[in-house]
């Protein structure tokens, strides 16, 4: 394994609190990494939503590709990829108080490429509120 839960963590860490995009995730919490999946959660907050109260379409996406790669950084190879493809499905909204789980789950890492599937749903309820699927060049 190229990484430890605990070194997962201390790198997600440092994503969070750079300067860059990343810092949007600083809330999220990572609860358990197994290799090749990890679930997050998160309590959605005004800094989260759009103009309806609700969690934003664009932060959905970036937890997708952060949270998958974060997964896929958690496998034998541990290498993080550059993504091909990202599709998200919204299927409910979240709103402001409520508590999420990203979970991430590595579908198949071959060769070159690699597959995720990010569901988001609400933790008190089980409801599904999107579900996306990354694709990632891995290199040889």
């Amino acid at each position: 394994m190229g990484f430890t839960v605990a070194s997962l963590k201390e790198a997600m860490k440092y994503m969070v609190e750079s300067q860059g995009f990343d810092r949007v995730l600083r809330k999220m919490k990572i609860l358990s990494a197994t290799p090749g999946k990890i679930v997050c959660e998160m309590k959605v907050e005004e800094e989260h939503t759009n103009r309806g109260g609700t969690l934003h379409g664009g932060l959905t996406a970036t937890l997708v590709d952060v949270v998958s790669t974060a997964a896929l950084m958690y496998t034998e190879r541990a290498v993080p990829g550059v993504s091909v493809d990202m599709n998200i499905t919204y299927t409910s909204a979240a709103k402001i108080g409520e508590e999420i789980l990203i979970t991430a789950q590595i579908l198949k890492q071959g060769r070159n490429i690699a597959f995720a599937s990010v569901d988001l749903t609400n933790k008190a309820t089980g409801k599904l509120i999107a579900q996306g699927r990354h694709t990632k060049y891995l290199g040889n």
